[in-house]
């Protein structure tokens, strides 16, 4: 029988392997968007790819109406910088357009073109096979099985914010 701090330790080792995991499924996910929209006739991506940054971008636009930079910014916690980066590349790509109100000339507005569009729809099938998946495996869970696993998630995602210095999305 092990004892508490070898379970602790236990835990902290498959914690460590879930995260490493994270990056290989990310990675995939880029593989499949990218593979999707080349099989479905976007031939001018074959050159260009699309980065995970860029689908949270997209991702971004497509759900917050008149949303500026800064907006995006603070939404995908990243640098203004960043994000000016990552729409300039959307805009060369074709995938966004910039545009200004009448009214106020200053603020750089975004919105998805017809490939950013198709973009998003295909990060959104991914994410849905996704929630399935999950969806699967929670099912399994009594009651207090769920409400453990919320209260560990919720501990996890406060010590990564507090370690890291991001913010709440």
């Amino acid at each position: 029988m092990q004892n508490k701090e070898q379970r602790v330790q236990k835990l902290i080792k498959q914690f460590e392997v879930l995260l490493y995991h994270f990056n290989d499924v990310e990675e995939y996910k880029k593989q499949v968007l990218e593979t999707n929209l080349l099989e479905q006739g976007h031939e001018e991506l074959r050159n260009v790819g699309v980065s995970l940054a860029e689908c949270h971008v997209i991702d971004c636009i497509e759900r917050n109406e008149m949303f500026n930079t800064t907006a995006i910014a603070k939404k995908l916690n990243i640098t203004k910088g960043g994000i000016s980066k990552i729409a300039t590349k959307l805009m060369k790509k074709n995938m966004i357009e910039a545009y200004r109100l009448a009214d106020n000339q200053k603020e750089i507005y975004y919105r998805l073109k017809p490939l950013g569009r198709k973009v998003f729809e295909l990060h959104e099938i991914s994410h849905k096979e996704a929630e399935e998946v999950f969806k699967q495996i929670f099912s399994t869970y009594s009651q207090g099985e769920l409400e453990f696993a919320s209260r560990f998630l919720a501990d996890v995602t406060a010590a990564i914010r507090t370690t890291t210095g991001s913010k709440k999305r």
